[in-house]
């Protein structure tokens, strides 16, 4: 529930953040859609952080890389493939390490934007591999892997650079399963935070047409 909480007011707080850029988006004179214009495709690769209470553990910080491609449509809309490998330190009493590698993919949707900063929002679903320990009790650990369906819900931030780079930040809620101190396999929350440098390729020529506005 905290990690929901956390989301919400993040949430909140980049949409109050987003009103000016709308409203600025909102002020131009409007533009006829460009002409043989190609989808953008773009690559981004940095560092992640998890935090996730791994089968009902207080939240263990994990750290690693994200690497993501994306590709934006024409419209408001992309689509986004996202891959992510965090670890954490060995564990005390178990002697075992933890990490979760996730690969996800799904849209992403811009609200809001201006001419060097733009506002995301991402779902994405797919599979994450969990390696981990659970304490049992005292001496008993059960360690292992679970490859689960998963998926995360997130916003983010992108500023432009010089181009054709740009960087992102991005908050996620991210939702995975492992096995309990039960033995079942139960879901577990997160959230993971991710800053991108961002390359982006070339797109196809754009041919655009004089607008003039009726008198």
């Amino acid at each position: 529930m905290s990690a929901l909480r956390f989301l919400t007011g993040l949430s909140i707080l980049a949409l109050l953040w987003a009103i000016p850029l709308r409203a600025q988006d909102d002020h131009r004179d409007p533009i006829p859609p460009a002409r043989g214009v190609h989808s953008n495709l773009a690559v981004g690769v940095g560092y992640s952080y998890l935090n996730m209470n791994l089968s009902g553990k207080p939240s263990v910080n994990l750290h690693g890389i994200d690497t993501n491609a994306v590709i934006d449509f024409p419209t408001r809309w992309g689509a986004m493939l996202d891959s992510s490998y965090v670890r954490a330190g060995r564990d005390p009493g178990s002697g075992h390490s933890s990490y979760v590698f996730s690969v996800l993919a799904g849209p992403m949707f811009v609200p809001a934007q201006n001419d060097s900063t733009r506002f995301l929002l991402r779902a994405l679903a797919g599979m994450s591999l969990v390696d981990s320990s659970v304490q049992v009790n005292n001496q008993l650990y059960y360690r292992g892997w679970q490859s689960r369906f998963s998926w995360a819900v997130g916003a983010g931030i992108e500023r432009n650079l010089s181009a054709p780079f740009a960087v992102r930040f991005n908050v996620d809620y991210l939702r995975t399963k492992f096995v309990s101190t039960a033995g079942i396999v139960q879901p577990q929350n997160g959230i993971r935070v991710t800053a991108n440098l961002i390359f982006r390729f070339a797109a196809g020529r754009e041919t655009r047409h004089a607008y003039t506005k009726a008198p």
